[in-house]
């Protein structure tokens, strides 16, 4: 199992919250081998006097926070991040 937290601002991530979560899930079916229906994702929209990001970053900033029992390896824990990497910024 894997519960996945996303923060960014509301104005940014509100209108892609359903496609990320489509990528996440295929990212996390893909790597962790899970099924589909354990999809467990939550979505913080902040307003902009809530979320400090680098200055050298845009507001389309995300942090995308997975939480996952003990065991998996450390190279399946890279696999899945190279992963959400490359399926988020092809869309």
């Amino acid at each position: 199992m894997a519960q996945i937290k996303v923060y960014g601002l509301a104005d940014k991530l509100n209108p892609v919250k359903t496609e990320l979560s489509n990528i996440i899930h295929t990212s996390v079916i893909e790597v962790l081998q899970l099924t589909p229906e354990k999809r467990f994702h939550r979505f913080f929209p902040l307003d902009k006097s809530d979320f400090y990001y680098p200055s050298d970053r845009s507001s389309n900033y995300l942090i995308i926070e997975i939480s996952m029992f003990e065991g998996r390896s450390v190279e399946t824990k890279k696999q899945l991040i190279c992963l959400l990497i490359k399926n988020i910024n092809k869309n």
